[in-house]
């Protein structure tokens, strides 16, 4: 069966967030994030307007649309920070991928919360361009609400996302980055089924995530790159 590029976005992003949950090798769940949001930033730029449309029909105002991780950079960075901003959040990842120019160069690690913060913005790139997400995506995104709930807007009408939120909130107990409460997670999400078998689980089957399917026509907009 042959591979689509979507389909090894969605393989590199649910492997990136096992081990991130598993927490046991963060410089290859970065790079795996990263290889996963490229590809389907590449692919969202090439479509154009069809993710595009789709969430101004979703949001309502073509203003409030950020197309994907390079927009949404765009929209939080401060004017003439653009440029530093894009290299700081690239640095790990050329360093992972290149050494042609500094084969002995050494970089401090990252924290746990960049890497999240790097997967979440994987995560929307893919459901923006499949209108879609895994079970692996779902919760990790339910985590991330409860870990960082300043980064993400919640209307207060979406009552099945609040549920999840308060279900995560409750489930973890503690801090979102304990090393235990990342294991637990880890566990649940291998065994998902027996997890909801039990009673105890969150129901992130009907829960849509961050897709929303909606009909649109065409636009002309397109993703930024660079």
């Amino acid at each position: 069966m042959m591979i689509s590029k979507t389909k090894a976005a969605e393989q590199q992003l649910n492997t990136a967030i096992r081990l991130f949950f598993e927490n046991r090798d963060h410089l290859s769940s970065y790079t795996l994030a990263a290889a996963s949001r490229e590809v389907t930033e590449g692919v969202i730029k090439i479509r154009c307007g069809e993710p595009y449309q789709r969430e101004v029909v979703r949001v309502g105002d073509s203003l409030e649309v950020p197309l994907s991780y390079r927009e949404t950079l765009d929209l939080l960075i401060k004017p003439g920070c653009h440029k530093k901003t894009i290299e700081f959040f690239n640095k790990w990842q050329n360093f992972l991928k290149h050494s042609d120019k500094d084969p002995e160069l050494e970089i401090e690690p990252f924290t746990t919360k960049f890497l999240g913060m790097m997967i979440a913005l994987a995560i929307k790139n893919y459901a923006l361009l499949t209108q879609d997400m895994t079970i692996e995506m779902k919760i990790f995104f339910a985590w991330f609400m409860v870990g960082e709930p300043e980064m993400v807007r919640v209307a207060p009408e979406d009552v099945m996302t609040n549920k999840v939120i308060a279900d995560m909130n409750s489930y973890i107990s503690g801090d979102p980055y304990d090393r235990n409460t990342l294991e637990n997670i880890y566990t649940a999400m291998t065994e998902y089924n027996l997890w909801m078998a039990g009673g105890t689980g969150i129901d992130f089957e009907s829960w849509g995530g961050m897709s929303r399917k909606a009909k649109a026509g065409p636009s002309t907009r397109c993703a930024r790159s660079g």
